[in-house]
């Protein structure tokens, strides 16, 4: 599943309710890449999965439905053998708890995760930008 790939709930009345967009690992791909692990740095698109956004509507918020759409996004993505999921957000949104809450683990500003061991047996570390935090979820 390396293309683009949009997740929607609906409220009973058919109106969209929320959103999730996953893509195919860019970032990951250039990390490892970068490294020198060009052949590795492929197997990240099989393996690894990005988590492009997550958007609910007002009337929606507080129900259930993002949580609904991370869940079966990890058990989708699971199903298909990927190992690793991640994304970040705007540390000024403080979104780590609600993140937390829901089974990912979030890193400080500036941190960063290995996402390297598992495809090269070297650390390679990736983190988010600035002004930004990563959260990620290993299978």
């Amino acid at each position: 599943m390396l293309c683009p790939l949009p997740m929607v709930a609906e409220d009973r009345d058919g109106t969209v309710a929320g959103a999730l967009l996953v893509l195919p690992p860019g970032t990951v791909v250039q990390t490892v890449r970068d490294a020198g692990y060009e052949q590795q740095s492929l197997l990240a698109i099989l393996k690894y999965v990005k988590i492009k956004g997550l958007a609910v509507a007002e009337g929606a918020r507080g129900r259930g439905v993002g949580g609904a759409l991370l869940k079966r996004c990890a058990q989708l993505y699971w199903q298909l053998d990927f190992m690793f999921l991640y994304s970040g957000f705007e540390t000024e949104r403080a979104l780590g708890p609600y993140y937390a809450r829901h089974g990912f683990t979030v890193l400080n500003p500036g941190a960063t995760t290995d996402v390297g061991t598992a495809l090269t047996g070297r650390p390679i570390g990736l983190g988010a930008g600035p002004g930004e935090q990563l959260f990620f979820r290993w299978k």
